[in-house]
């Protein structure tokens, strides 16, 4: 199955928040007069909800009263100070938007009070988390699966299309209890072998890991579909492989260019003009109706098995599945979407208000880069189109992934 949700811990995983839960910890201890702690000492203590924060850090012959007296004055001085040290882990904000890019839905899941939870989430990520929940009343904290399986249910996804990511035992144990793939991160508060005994099934070391993690995820299950409807699947490690492969599968052949920012970036055009017969309007050329091989991309392409693209002339989009004898369809990596639903929109609010830019046009996603399903005459989302299989007109269609990022 392709992965089409992430749920993210927060505290160690998306942001580091240390320093204020030290400082807010050590407010309610100096007013008590108890000995303070330093951020090495809250990291062991917290995972488990603020309550039991407060816990660990009382002396253990600490009455409920006195734990209740430091709770309240503890939230009280972190509800004032929740972002004054607090900040995402470097490289995390790159993640969040590859993830977003990639049409993966995103949620938080935190035994921080919901209230600073949301108040983190909005502040760090608006926009970004499709729901945040933190501790709630009568609600069980992890590693309970109930909040768990309520993300699921709340975002339509099963077990197997869901990863869940934290730093902690605690993250580890809830996601083994609700069924889905546990990813411990090695930044935030605890260690390897704490993660691999809580029953991590990978360990990513920096945030920017997670990335290639979801595409090698995504990878396996795009190629078990794209065959199974029919197509060739080939995987191309870097730009340079892929466009020596693309120029071995052409030489001396008819071909025709569909306009592509990947292929323009590959320099496939420059290596087979003086070996092929080449024809792309981009580079001044006729655009082919017919001939040996029409080269292409694609806007999206969904780990379930279909390429989805959006044009405005429709040239593009007529010759990838009309008039050629094969197909090839260029894409790096950041094209593959979980599903069809997440391609098709990866198309229409990624990829076109992108083009959009490129090509100038008057339009409102050539200004703040999101789709208004706009009237605009020089909209250039005129037709989408979904290959769902290859075309019977044509002897071969192949979809060409590159482990880069390439394109829009």
């Amino acid at each position: 199955m392709s992965i089409k949700a992430v749920i993210f811990d927060l505290d160690g995983t998306l942001l580091d928040t240390l320093g204020d839960l030290t400082s807010a910890v050590n407010t309610a201890l100096r007013h008590h007069g108890f000995p303070l702690l330093t951020e090495e000492d809250v990291c062991s203590r917290v995972g488990n909800g603020v309550r039991k924060l407060i816990e660990r850090s009382l002396p253990k012959n600490a009455g409920k009263a006195m734990v209740d007296a430091c709770l309240a004055e503890f939230q009280s001085a972190y509800d004032e100070h929740l972002v004054e040290r607090t900040h995402p882990y470097q490289g995390m904000p790159v993640v969040i938007e590859a993830f977003r890019r990639r049409g993966v839905r995103m949620a938080v899941l935190s035994n921080k009070y919901h209230a600073a939870a949301c108040r983190l989430v909005n502040h760090y990520f608006p926009g970004d988390m499709a729901l945040t929940f933190g501790e709630r009343p009568g609600v069980p904290r992890k590693p309970d699966p109930t909040s768990t399986q309520e993300v699921m249910s709340v975002l339509g996804v099963q077990p197997d299309e869901i990863l869940y990511i934290g730093d902690s035992d605690v993250d580890m144990q809830t996601a083994k209890k609700a069924g889905v793939t546990a990813i411990g991160a090695l930044w935030g508060f605890r260690d390897r072998a704490s993660l691999l005994e809580a029953g991590a099934d990978h360990i990513v070391e920096r945030p920017e890991d997670l990335i290639q993690l979801l595409d090698r995820l995504q990878l396996d299950a795009a190629m078990q579909a794209f065959e199974r409807n029919g197509f060739t699947w080939t995987f191309c490690a870097t730009a340079a492989q892929a466009a020596d492969y693309i120029v071995s599968q052409c030489k001396g052949k008819k071909i025709g260019f569909g306009g592509s920012m990947t292929l323009d970036g590959l320099g496939v055009y420059e290596q087979l003009k003086d070996q092929a017969d080449v024809h792309w309007h981009w580079k001044g050329g006729d655009q082919l109706p017919g001939g040996d091989v029409f080269l292409t991309s694609a806007n999206a392409l969904s780990a379930t098995g279909e390429t989805v693209n959006i044009d405005g002339a429709c040239n593009r989009i007529a010759a990838s599945v009309h008039g050629f004898d094969a197909c090839y369809v260029v894409c790096g990596i950041n094209k593959l979407a979980p599903d069809l639903t997440s391609a098709m929109r990866r198309a229409r609010e990624i990829a076109a208000p992108l083009n959009a830019k490129r090509l100038n046009k008057r339009t409102p996603c050539a200004v703040d880069g999101k789709c208004h399903d706009c009237r605009s005459p020089e909209r250039i989302c005129r037709a989408m189109t979904v290959v769902m299989a290859p075309p019977t007109g044509m002897s071969h269609y192949e979809i060409v992934v590159v482990g880069e990022e390439l394109g829009y």
